[in-house]
């Protein structure tokens, strides 16, 4: 009677409902790269198919050319150089952020449903998964850099699938990890020191990343005028404005993180020859953007701007302080250690965020945008150094009396 109820070879050629929903992490992650990619790509497209039957009602180009102009802009985002032959040779490297961080947040939530809509066992399978995720997602952006290269417009293959290749191992690979966190306990493989100066310099990295958007916004506030002649000599309709914005909003963190640099003294550069510090202003004919208009003038700045640059020191000490107060310790050596680690790590993340933020956005001049990386790698870890090596012992003092 039991073997006709229950007949041993049913049940284990089925398997349970759990296991058989799951299926192989790697075709999981395959699935996850292609799609990852595909959605943000395809939006892009649609963006720019609206932009140019908008502008002209299609007058200008051809819907290939419209489709060829957003992937070029995606490929941009991920990282790919675009190589113009028209007007001049010129190279645009500069990577629009607001894109790259809407492609890194797509890729991590297809990696983490990837994750746990697949069978995990050990860390050698979920580093498989996110290898394979990223392999498909820089194959999709190398197919996508191959159909749009054309004789005027010709983007990189190599950086193009390299850039998406990383954006996918940052974004898909962290969300795979988040999704298999039942299997995969990685946390408990870091050691407690390393965790809390990793979250000590993220925390001061955002802090100062929110300085920085504060000045910004506050520059242009107090030249909105400025920003808005830019839009009105431009002539752009409704749906031109829209776009406009869509285009400012891709890289508006780029100038946040310009500003960081303005922060930490050293300034940056707005084409060849040109500085934007506190200390000095030296500006040439600028693009008629909006962002643009929240530049200071040219020449001597007044003096009480040279305090600016103890926004980094602050951001530090707030960091650390906020670390160290989730996770005390009672010794000043670890404190110290632990404050200065995070600073210093902290300038480190900064200045790498900066230097995607620069990079080439025309022909001539404006070929040079950005921020000198070796002023601001020392000016960053200085500053940051200094206050968590004081932070860290501050708030180990307070720890130890309460």
């Amino acid at each position: 009677m039991t073997d006709l109820l229950d007949p041993p070879d049913t049940r284990g050629s089925r398997g349970t409902p759990s296991e058989r929903r799951l299926r192989s992490l790697a075709v999981g992650a395959a699935i996850a790269g292609l799609l990852g990619a595909t959605v943000v790509l395809l939006g892009c497209m649609a963006v720019a198919l609206v932009a140019w039957y908008a502008s002209d009602a299609g007058d200008h180009g051809t819907t290939r050319d419209a489709l060829r102009v957003g992937t070029d802009g995606w490929l941009l985002a991920q990282g790919g150089h675009l190589h113009l032959a028209a007007g001049g040779p010129a190279t645009i490297t500069a990577v629009p952020l607001g894109l790259t961080m809407l492609s890194v947040y797509v890729a991590h939530r297809f990696g983490t449903r990837a994750a746990a809509g697949s069978a995990v066992e050990d860390e050698r399978g979920l580093l498989v998964g996110i290898v394979v995720m990223s392999l498909v997602y820089g194959l999709v952006a190398l197919g996508a850099a191959v159909l749009a290269s054309t004789a005027g417009a010709r983007p990189s293959l190599g950086w193009s699938s390299a850039g998406a290749f990383t954006v996918a191992l940052v974004g898909g690979g962290t969300g795979m990890l988040r999704g298999a966190g039942k299997v995969v306990d990685w946390r408990s493989r870091v050691a407690e020191p390393l965790r809390t100066i990793g979250l000590g310099a993220v925390a001061t990295v955002l802090l100062l990343v929110a300085a920085s958007s504060v000045l910004l916004a506050v520059g242009l506030l107090r030249d909105l005028d400025t920003a808005a002649n830019v839009l009105s000599r431009l002539h752009a309709d409704v749906s031109g404005g829209l776009l406009y914005t869509l285009l400012t909003a891709a890289v508006t963190p780029n100038a946040v993180l310009l500003t960081g640099s303005y922060l930490l003294g050293p300034g940056f550069a707005v084409g060849a020859g040109t500085l934007v510090s506190p200390g000095a202003v030296v500006l040439g004919p600028v693009p008629a953007f909006p962002l643009l208009a929240a530049l200071p003038s040219s020449g001597t700045q007044p003096s009480w701007l040279a305090a600016l640059v103890v926004a980094p020191v602050l951001a530090s000490v707030v960091g650390v302080v906020l670390m160290l107060r989730r996770h005390p310790v009672l010794t000043y050596t670890s404190g110290a250690l632990r404050g200065v680690g995070a600073g210093v790590l902290a300038g480190l993340l900064l200045t790498a965020l900066v230097a995607l933020a620069g990079g080439a956005v025309g022909p001539g001049r404006m070929a040079e945008v950005g921020a000198p990386l070796l002023d601001t790698v020392v000016s960053a870890t200085a500053a940051m150094g200094v206050g968590g090596l004081f932070a860290g012992i501050a708030a180990t003092w307070w720890a130890r009396r309460h």
